[in-house]
């Protein structure tokens, strides 16, 4: 018969008397907000967390306990080598050195990348190696830090659950952008909010900036209208978990530095005077940033749309930006900013467009159908471009043309455009004709695109930004397609949609651009 710290979790800690990497015992008394957490068994969670909230240690602790209770194979992804070695080094191995109990556990199979639990394994892994994630099967997946691990990778070890009777997927991180990494699977789960009762109008609330603080008086305060009455340490201790959803796939648990009775208001106040506003909403207040062209909200995007249908005549110059794939998704605009978008399962489609609209011109991106893209082109010889994205280059202009023996050929810088689309989206730069509801699926590519900062795993050195998907991404390539058509084939007077002024970028040689297309 199994024990009750074989069942309970928190049981198991109390009498083993389980203690960090520090040696101190884990102690629930300032971080009342993580006991649920502990003990939370749900298949599929979603934590999004400022930093230093603990949340590391708790991902340790059960990861141990499951793999040994419940039996299961666990693979915990960190975002790096060097970030999986730092973390196994100096938390899980020296919190293994603290315990005996954990010593007894892993005493057959302990090394960086493995660990023997009883029956089971749990495997630490980076995500920037693709190998590592087709090698080992598992039951339960911790995703840490998963805003800045590689999303490619994190689908690759999704898959290694395909034969498990589990398939338990935890996702925990501060995030970085909406609708992208932690964030994505929050909206999913039932969003838990940590609730405190106020001491005078006895109104339940959850603590929220600036509302829950009085920046003059630097205090926390109840936030109900006609109210303010402070609000103590011990009310923020002493809170309790509400769900916003019903019946939702993942659990999920939103954890503010607001909520952590150790960090006073004048340290939250402090954090926002002097860091910058993307680090006070990712680490302090545990939400997603949208500022600076991280992100095309839904907001920015329809700002652009003019209520109204609009179908250019036979004569008008329209532009085709065409991404392919297992479908080709197509988006069409002109002078007046994108009239419609949509997808085909082969050419046919796109061959009528090009015959209704004599005119018209196509940017088709050739990396996902080297056959179909070339027989396109071939089809409609001087109206149709094969796209090649590229990595930045230091030198290279954005938008380079082929000439001569590469003519109909264009390559692109596939970062700068998006970025360019996306800041002229946000400037209201180009025009959405038709309602929301006839834009929304293209509204929902666009949420799964994010930029993130590159930083060198060695020297942590940021080394600039990369746009990068947790979706589908398809019309928004597309639409960088239609950009990249517009910058040469637009130039009717009155044009709603700017020209991308790319001088700064001194001209390459064609033939580093080009030397792979083989037209």
């Amino acid at each position: 018969m199994p024990s009750l710290s074989d069942i309970s979790i928190h049981s198991f800690i109390e009498e083993n008397q389980i203690k960090t990497e520090s040696g101190v015992s884990l102690d629930f008394r300032d971080h009342m907000y993580m006991f649920d957490i502990y003990s939370d068994m749900s298949p599929r969670q979603a934590i999004m967390k400022a930093a230093q909230v603990t949340m590391s240690t708790c991902a340790s602790v059960k990861a141990l306990w499951v793999a040994k209770t419940r039996g299961m194979d666990l693979i915990y992804t960190l975002p790096t080598d060097s970030d999986r070695n730092a973390f196994v080094g100096g938390k899980v191995n020296r919190m293994i050195a603290q315990n005996p109990i954990f010593q007894t556990w892993t005493k057959d199979k302990d090394s960086v990348e493995q660990k023997t639990i009883g029956d089971s394994m749990i495997s630490y892994r980076g995500t920037f190696t693709q190998k590592a994630a087709t090698m080992i099967p598992s039951d339960l997946n911790l995703y840490d830090e998963i805003d800045s691990s590689k999303a490619s990778v994190i689908e690759m070890y999704s898959s290694r659950l395909q034969h498990s009777k589990h398939k338990w997927e935890w996702y925990f991180s501060h995030p970085s952008s909406e609708r992208s990494g932690v964030h994505k699977f929050w909206l999913l789960s039932d969003q838990k909010h940590w609730f405190i009762r106020c001491g005078k109008c006895q109104k339940e609330q959850y603590l929220s900036w600036p509302e829950s603080i009085d920046v003059e008086k630097e205090m926390f305060v109840c936030k109900t209208e006609g109210c303010s009455a402070p609000i103590t340490n011990e009310q923020r201790r002493r809170g309790r978990w509400v769900k916003k959803y019903k019946d939702r796939t993942f659990s999920g648990y939103w954890i503010p530095l607001l909520i952590c009775p150790w960090v006073s208001a004048s340290e939250i106040i402090a954090y926002s005077k002097e860091k910058t506003e993307e680090f006070f909403y990712n680490k302090v207040l545990g939400l997603p940033y949208v500022g600076g062209g991280n992100k095309l909200t839904r907001d920015y995007l329809f700002q652009n749309l003019t209520h109204k249908p609009y179908a250019p005549d036979k004569n008008k110059r329209v532009i085709i930006g065409i991404d392919t794939g297992l479908k080709l998704d197509f988006v069409m605009g002109d002078d007046h900013g994108l009239f419609f978008h949509g997808e085909a399962t082969d050419y046919d489609l796109l061959d009528g467009y090009m015959l209704r609209w004599p005119k018209a011109i196509a940017v088709i991106d050739q990396g996902g159908d080297l056959i179909g893209s070339r027989k396109f082109h071939q089809r409609w010889k001087g109206r149709v471009y094969l796209l090649a994205f590229g990595g930045e280059k230091k030198g290279m202009q954005l938008i380079v043309w082929g000439k001569n023996e590469e003519l109909g050929a264009v390559a692109c810088d596939r970062n700068r455009i998006i970025q360019l689309v996306v800041d002229e989206f946000r400037t209201g730069k180009i025009p959405l004709h038709g309602t929301e509801t006839d834009w929304l699926d293209y509204a929902s590519d666009w949420d799964n695109l994010s930029r993130i900062k590159i930083i060198d795993p060695l020297t942590e050195e940021n080394k600039g930004f990369k746009w990068v998907r947790n979706g589908r991404d398809h019309k928004c390539l597309a639409t960088a397609a239609w950009r990249i058509g517009m910058d040469r084939f637009s130039h009717d007077p009155g044009t709603h949609v700017s020209q991308a002024s790319m001088l700064e970028f001194p001209l390459a040689p064609e033939t580093d651009v080009f030397g792979h297309l083989d037209l």
